[in-house]
């Protein structure tokens, strides 16, 4: 093969062409030559042959097909074909090759072609570019329902694309023209069209319309149509448009009007204030209390922009409004505004956006709420809130006041009359046990006035010891005979004999319950007799339920008062604190107990009748072995202590002399300082092994010593135990803070003194660790 290029040259700005010559020895005539003047590198050319893999195997079957008919007709059939070129950055050049057999053999051989060649490629990308584009346009006026229409005005002809006749529903035999064009339309629209279309073709004026059809198959559509004329020598010659099928659009429209007006309507009743803008923050609605709210007629407002209605508002306002626009969402619960006229109000706000389809926020939705007397009633409440909490408070300093000053005397009164209780005369025994009975009781009780916030809320420990019911029953019964005997009624006691003769229990709850109503039963029976009822419900194993009664004969409740009387401060009567004495508080207090013992206090009663108060108690059994159980240790334990020095740092005399009495008697030395500061002096000085610290003195009080005792390096390990007068559960953080170890409460029981001064100076108290 060998192929002879005359002449290359560029007929066109764009177009590359040139003439060939082939000596047909060889396969095709695309050497090397040629493939460089159509744009191939040297390096490209270097297998043979040359043009292998270079011409698409379309291209190369085709023109062989044609040279094949161009030989075989000896030249009477042209050789003309389009070849692609595959170069090797993967673009593609395309030349239209023309050719013709010149010289042939006597044999009818081909010699020798020549021809032609020309570059088609940026035809060929024009071409596909514009079929894509049109393929691009008819799918996209297919998916949008938009299809075209032309009328020429000289033939009268119509003429309508496939989606025009799609969206009217006719096929391709139906022949359009101007009147059965018509017919598809409503009668108002159809005249809209009418005049339309004349003034387009009169006067050149372009319309665009939406109107409604019935199309061919009975179906009801919204189109939109625009006409556009086209003249020439100032006469129309023709009108060209589209149609596009909006029904789905006019339908969203309708349903986003209906919603709107339903929100409009919504936002005019609603009973807040609550107003609708635009984009633009025009009104479009506002409710009734909105306009009360802000002093506004809805007639002056519809259309305003909201920042023109309200000039005065804050540009912190006004970013948070276009903000809005973008989908965020503000609300404020609590914000200060003055007004116009200068008052300052309080105001509750949120700005939301609406929207008019998923996609598109169509403005914004403002809420406030004039919260300006809620805000002055709060500010009222926290006052009242403050002031309660002072009182409480001061109520609390006091309660803590009154405990102390109430039990320092009980202290004196309970521990010397354990003194006594250790050594009495027979002829006082019996008044000895009544006194320690009724001081025991009258403690109880005063520490339940003192923390009745803390019963109130179920915080008194109930707790469990053996002890003699009978006992305790007949000892409540004595120390009411008096009583009874100077009132002339009886005071009887049936105790079952079934009865376990000791029981596990709160001895001295239980007391103060059955003395409390006992001496209720006293005071409001005038003749005939209180009876205590103690009766066996049922027994089990290790475990006894055990029915209580307080009977009387007195004046009885009413049936509509029978409940109140177990409420705080409430008698039956409104005479009869005047007339009886109390304060209401007890039967509350011993309801509260009876409930925490497991118990339901109640009452049965009839007016001028008497009333009887009971309830039930599951207790345990005790171990009957507790008869003459000592009060305190006896002389076989008293080298425990003996010998042992304790500093008592107290101001009371009366307490120091109690506590002295009992020391003297285990035989423990006792040196007494009356405030902290001279009890830091004595230990500095003298050697002790243990140090009993009142917590509320002169000068320097209990905390601050025994603060000061354990910075000292000789000092730090010393045992140091409070001896309060103070509720210890009000006291107790404050104790473990200043480095105190333990505490006992005034009145102290003399067995836990004892225990406390034993466990704290035996050889290993340096290593007891401080209460948690």
């Amino acid at each position: 093969m060998g192929t002879i290029l005359r002449e290359g040259y560029l007929t066109g700005a764009e177009t590359d062409a040139g003439y060939w010559e082939w000596n047909m020895n060889g396969e095709l005539p695309f050497d090397a030559d040629l493939l460089e003047q159509i744009g191939y590198e040297p390096c490209e050319l270097t297998v043979q042959p040359v043009w292998r893999n270079k011409i698409s195997a379309k291209s190369e079957a085709d023109f062989r097909c044609r040279l094949k008919l161009h030989i075989d007709s000896h030249a009477a059939i042209p050789l003309a074909c389009e070849i692609s070129f595959l170069h090797a950055n993967n673009s593609s050049q395309c030349y239209f090759f023309t050719g013709k057999v010149i010289r042939w053999s006597v044999f009818g051989e081909p010699l020798l072609m020549c021809g032609s060649y020309i570059n088609t490629t940026r035809q060929r990308q024009a071409e596909r570019e514009l079929e894509k584009l049109k393929d691009f346009l008819t799918k996209t006026n297919r998916a949008a329902r938009i299809g075209t229409w032309e009328i020429n005005i000289e033939t009268k002809s119509t003429t309508w694309t496939a989606v025009t006749r799609s969206i009217f529903a006719v096929g391709s035999d139906f022949v359009p023209d101007y009147s059965n064009f018509l017919d598809f339309f409503y009668d108002e629209d159809r005249e809209r069209l009418d005049e339309a279309y004349r003034q387009a073709v009169l006067h050149g004026k372009p319309y665009d319309l939406e109107l409604r059809i019935i199309n061919g198959k009975g179906k009801a559509l919204w189109v939109h149509t625009v006409g556009n004329p086209e003249f020439e020598r100032g006469r129309c010659t023709r009108v060209y448009g589209i149609f596009q099928d909006i029904t789905a659009q006019k339908r969203d429209e309708e349903k986003l009007q209906k919603k709107q007006t339903q929100l409009e309507a919504f936002i005019s009743t609603a009973p807040a204030a609550l107003a609708m803008l635009d984009r633009s923050f025009r009104y479009i609605a506002a409710s009734k209390i909105w306009m009360a709210s802000y002093n506004i007629d809805i007639k002056t407002i519809i259309g305003k922009s909201h920042l023109d209605v309200f000039y005065e508002i804050s540009e912190e306002w006004k970013d948070y409004m276009r903000r809005c626009l973008n989908g965020e969402s503000f609300k404020e619960e609590e914000e200060s505004f003055v007004r116009r006229d200068g008052r300052t109000e309080w105001l509750r706000w949120e700005i939301k956006p609406w929207y008019e389809t998923p996609e598109r926020i169509g403005g914004v939705i403002l809420f406030t709420e004039l919260i300006t007397d809620r805000k002055l009633a709060k500010e009222e409440l926290v006052k009242a809130k403050e002031t309660a909490e002072n009182a409480l408070q001061a109520k609390s300093r006091f309660l803590s006041v009154m405990s102390h000053e109430i039990r320092t005397p009980m202290n004196a009164v309970i521990g010397f009359t354990n003194l006594l209780l250790e050594d009495p005369r027979e002829d006082q025994l019996e008044y000895l046990k009544l006194l320690k009975f009724s001081a025991d009781n009258l403690m109880v009780i005063i520490n339940d006035i003192l923390s009745l916030s803390k019963l109130e809320e179920s915080m008194v420990t109930i707790e469990s010891v053996d002890f003699n019911l009978k006992e305790l029953l007949e000892n409540i019964r004595a120390i009411n005979k008096q009583t009874v005997t100077e009132k002339g009624i009886g005071l009887n006691l049936n105790y079952d004999s079934k009865l376990p003769v000791v029981i596990k229990g709160d001895t001295v709850r239980l007391g103060q319950v059955i003395t409390n109503l006992v001496n209720n039963a006293i005071k409001f029976t005038q003749k005939g007799a209180v009876t205590i009822n103690a009766s066996l419900v049922t027994d089990f194993d290790d475990n006894a339920i055990i029915s209580f009664e307080v009977c009387d004969s007195g004046i009885g409740i009413p049936e509509d008062k029978q409940e109140h009387i177990f409420e705080v401060f409430t008698q039956a009567s409104t005479d009869t604190t005047r007339k009886y004495g109390g304060i209401g508080l007890g039967l509350a207090i011993c309801r509260k107990l009876v409930a925490l013992m497991g118990g339901d206090l109640k009452v049965s009663s009839q007016e001028n009748e008497g009333s009887v108060f009971y309830f039930s108690l599951q207790l345990k059994k005790g171990q009957s072995n507790q008869e003459n159980t000592p009060i305190v240790k006896k002389e076989a334990q008293l080298g425990d202590i003996a010998g042992k020095r304790v500093l008592l740092a107290e101001d009371n005399q009366i307490n120091v002399l109690v506590v002295k009495r009992y020391l003297e008697k285990w035989g423990v030395v006792c040196d007494v300082a009356i405030n902290g500061q001279i009890a830091l002096q004595m230990l500095w000085s003298g050697h002790y092994d243990m140090v009993l610290m009142d917590l509320q003195m002169p000068v320097m009080d209990g905390y601050e010593a025994s603060r000061q005792i354990r910075m000292s390096s000789n000092y730090g390990n010393l045992p140091v135990v409070a001896i309060t007068a103070s509720l210890v559960g009000d006291v107790k953080q404050s104790i473990l803070a200043s480095g105190m170890n333990d505490w006992i409460s005034k009145p102290f029981n003399p067995n836990e003194l004892y225990e406390k001064i034993r466990k704290y100076t035996s050889p290993a108290c340096g290593d007891e660790p401080l209460l948690a």
